[in-house]
C-alpha cells in the first residue's frame, strides 16, 4: 500500500466519522429503533429494507413498527419482555424488532433448524413470552414436549400466509390482528446501556447453544466502526445479504453497517449460489456481505449472465479462504474485500482494511487502547501456559496461540457474555498480565505476522465451524448416541480438500453384537440434526481411547480425519440416504472435490 493510498484511507475514515457525529448523540440515546426513527424523519421517501420483490422507504418502516409496537403493547408485552421470532428471512421480522424495541423488549432470533429439545431450550434460554412463526416453519412448533402455555405464556402468532401452513397447525393470524389494532405513533425511548436490542444464539465452546444479548450500543457500534473505518458508505449504498437474519453477519454487520450509514438494507430468502448474482441485481446491491463458505459456493457455480450485470463494489465479511479471495476478486470484478474477527458474544475485533489477502485484520486501536492479545495454547493439555510470574506467554509473530480481548471499562472493552451466568464465567480469564485483569476467550486459534496482521488458524476444542456455523460436537453427540446399536459417540472436525471450516466427523463404538445401519444412523441424524451439524463421516472402531478421566481423546482422532486405516469409514451420501463405505471410488471423488458433502 502507497503512501497516498494510507492517507486516502484516513481522509475516508475522517469524512465517515464527521458524517456519524450528529447522529452519535441521538443512536447512543434512543438505540437502533431511535436511529429508524431519525432516518424517517430525515429521509421519508429513502428506501430502508429491501428484498428482491419490495422495498419499504424510512418513513414506512418507522410507521409499521410503530403500529406493532401497538399490537405488542395491547398484548401485555413490555420492558424487558422477550418475543421469539421464529421466521425465514422477512421484511416482517425486522419490523418486529424494531417495534418491540420501543416497548423495551427485545427480539429472540431463532434459528430455524431447530427441531425439538434444541428449539425448546432456547426459547427457555431467551425467556420467551410469545412467539411469532411463519407458514413454514409452523410445524417445528409440533415437535416441542410442551404445551404453548409453557414456552409462550402470551400467544404463538402466525404472521404470514395462513393458507401455507400445515393441516392440522391453526394459529392467531398476526396480519388479521394487527389490521385490527388502532395504529398509534410510540414516543422515543430512551435506551440505557443494559438495554437489549435482540438475542442471538451461539453454540459458544460446548453444549446446546447459548443466548447472547446484543444491547443496542453494541449493535451500533459495530455497525458504525466498520462505516467509520473501513467501508465508507453513502446513502446511496445497498447492503445485501443472503445469510439468515438469526446470524450475527446479517444483524450486526449488514443491518448495523447500513444502519450507520444511511444506506438501505437488503437481503434475499436464503442463499442460493445460483441466484445470487441474480438477487443482488434485483434489489441494486453496492455491497455485499459474505461468510467464507459462500464465497467458495459462488466460485464453484456455474457461470451467470447475471454475474456481469451488477453493481457490488466490496464484500466485507469473515472466513473467506486465501486460494478463494483472488479468484472471486478476478471473476466477479469486485474491487475491495473487507475482512474482519468478531465474535457474536465477545468484544474482539479486527478489521482489514489493506485487502491482505488471508488476513483477517489488525486491531482497531494502538497502545495502551489495544487490549488484544495472543497468547500461548496447549491443545492437548487445553491450558495456557504461564511464566515463573504466573502471567500467561504472549506469543511470537508466526507463532498459534489464542486470541483474547481485555474485559475493561471502555465501551469497546465490554463484555455482555450470555444470560447463563455460568457459561458467561467460562469465557473469562483471570490474572492474565497482572493481578486482577480479566480477558474474553474467544476460543480461537489465531497467528500473527511481522507486520502486526492477524491470520485465523483454528477453533479450539469442543465447536468447529463448517458452512458458516458454530457445530457443538457436544450436542452432535448427544443426538446420535443410543441410535442404531452406536454405545459411544466421539464428534470432532476434520479438514477437507477444498472446503472452508471442518467437516463433522462421529467416531463410534457399536453395542454388543450389534452392526453398524447406515441408514438407520443418517435417519437419525436428519431427524435430530440440523443439515450443517450433520456428520460428513462415521469411524466405526472397536474401542475409543480416553483419559484418566474418561474424557475421550480427540486429538489423534481429528488428525488422523478420514485416513484409511483398520478402522471402517463411512461417508454420509444425501441422494441414497445413508452413510456409504469411503472405498477407493469415494475417496477420489472427495479428494478431487467432487463429493458434496
Amino acid at each position: 500500500m502507497t503512501a497516498f493510498d494510507t492517507l486516502r484511507r484516513h481522509a475516508r475514515t475522517a469524512r465517515a466519522l464527521i458524517g456519524l457525529t450528529p447522529a452519535v448523540p441521538s443512536a447512543l440515546a434512543f438505540g437502533v429503533d431511535g436511529l429508524v426513527r431519525r432516518r424517517a424523519r430525515r429521509a421519508p421517501d429513502a428506501p430502508c429494507l429491501r428484498t428482491p420483490e419490495r422495498t419499504l422507504s424510512n418513513g414506512r418502516v418507522d410507521a409499521a413498527a410503530d403500529h406493532r409496537a401497538a399490537f405488542w403493547r395491547a398484548r401485555g408485552v413490555g420492558p424487558g419482555d422477550t418475543v421469539a421470532l421464529l421466521m425465514d428471512n422477512r421484511i416482517e421480522g425486522l419490523l418486529h424488532q424494531l417495534a418491540l424495541s420501543r416497548l423495551g423488549a427485545a427480539a429472540a432470533l431463532v434459528n430455524t433448524h431447530l427441531r425439538g429439545a434444541g428449539l425448546a431450550h432456547v426459547l427457555a434460554a431467551a425467556r420467551a413470552q410469545a412467539v411469532v412463526v411463519d407458514a413454514a416453519h409452523v410445524e417445528a412448533l409440533s415437535t416441542l414436549d410442551a404445551p404453548r402455555a409453557a414456552y409462550a405464556p402470551r400467544g404463538v402468532w402466525l404472521d404470514g400466509d395462513a393458507a401455507a401452513a400445515p393441516a392440522g397447525h391453526a394459529l392467531p393470524d398476526l396480519a388479521a390482528a394487527l389490521a385490527e389494532t388502532p395504529f398509534r405513533r410510540s414516543r422515543p425511548r430512551l435506551h440505557g446501556p443494559d438495554s437489549v436490542f435482540c438475542y442471538l444464539f451461539t453454540s459458544g465452546t460446548t453444549g446446546l447453544p447459548k443466548a447472547a444479548p446484543i444491547r443496542h450500543q453494541r449493535h451500533l457500534a459495530v455497525g458504525a466502526a466498520l462505516q467509520s473505518l473501513a467501508l465508507w458508505l453513502g446513502p446511496d449504498d445497498v447492503v445485501f445479504t443472503p445469510l439468515p437474519l438469526y446470524h450475527a453477519s446479517a444483524q450486526l454487520v449488514a443491518l448495523g453497517t447500513a444502519l450507520a450509514a444511511d444506506a438501505c438494507f437488503a437481503f434475499a430468502p436464503r442463499f442460493s449460489a445460483s441466484r445470487y448474482w441474480d438477487d443482488a441485481v434485483a434489489v441494486g446491491a453496492t455491497v455485499g456481505v459474505y461468510v467464507g463458505e459462500l464465497c467458495r459456493y459462488l466460485v464453484a457455480a456455474a457461470p451467470t449472465a447475471a454475474e456481469g450485470e451488477h453493481r457490488v463494489h466490496t464484500f466485507v465479511g469473515n472466513g473467506l479462504r486465501a486460494d478463494v479471495w483472488p479468484v472471486f476478486q478476478r471473476r466477479f470484478g469486485v474491487e475491495r474485500v473487507v475482512e474482519f474477527y468478531g465474535a457474536t458474544e465477545g468484544n474482539a475485533l479486527l478489521i482489514n482494511r489493506d485487502g491482505k489477502v488471508g488476513s483477517c485484520g489488525r486491531p482497531l486501536f494502538v497502545g495502551p487502547f489495544d487490549g488484544l492479545e495472543l497468547v500461548r495454547y496447549d491443545v492437548d493439555a487445553d491450558a495456557h501456559p504461564r511464566d515463573g510470574k504466573g502471567h500467561l506467554i504472549r506469543c511470537a509473530d508466526g507463532e498459534v496461540g489464542e486470541l483474547i480481548s481485555r474485559i475493561g471499562a471502555l465501551p469497546t472493552e465490554r463484555f455482555d457474555g450470555y444470560l447463563d451466568a455460568a457459561a458467561t464465567d467460562r469465557k473469562v480469564l483471570r490474572d492474565c498480565f497482572r493481578r486482577g485483569d480479566r480477558y474474553f476467550r474467544t476460543g480461537d486459534l489465531l497467528r500473527r505476522d511481522a507486520d502486526g496482521d492477524f491470520f485465523f488458524v483454528d477453533r479450539i476444542g469442543d465447536t468447529f465451524r463448517w458452512k458458516g456455523e458454530n457445530v457443538s460436537t457436544q450436542e452432535v453427540a448427544e443426538a446420535l448416541a443410543g441410535a442404531a446399536g452406536l454405545e459411544n459417540v466421539v464428534v470432532y472436525g476434520v479438514e477437507v480438500p477444498g472446503c472452508e471450516g471442518r467437516a463433522g466427523m462421529a467416531a463410534v463404538t457399536l453395542s454388543a453384537g450389534a452392526r453398524f445401519d447406515g441408514e438407520a444412523v443418517y435417519r437419525r441424524a436428519v431427524e435430530a440434526l440440523p443439515g450443517y451439524a450433520r456428520p460428513a463421516f462415521v469411524r466405526v472402531s472397536a474401542a475409543l481411547d480416553q483419559t484418566s478421566t474418561m474424557k475421550f481423546k480427540k486429538t489423534r482422532l481429528a488428525r488422523e480425519g478420514y485416513a484409511p486405516g483398520a478402522d471402517a469409514l463411512y461417508v454420509r451420501d444425501d441422494a441414497a440416504g445413508r452413510y456409504a463405505p469411503l472405498d477407493d471410488a469415494r475417496r477420489a471423488e472427495l479428494e478431487a472435490g467432487r463429493l458434496r458433502l
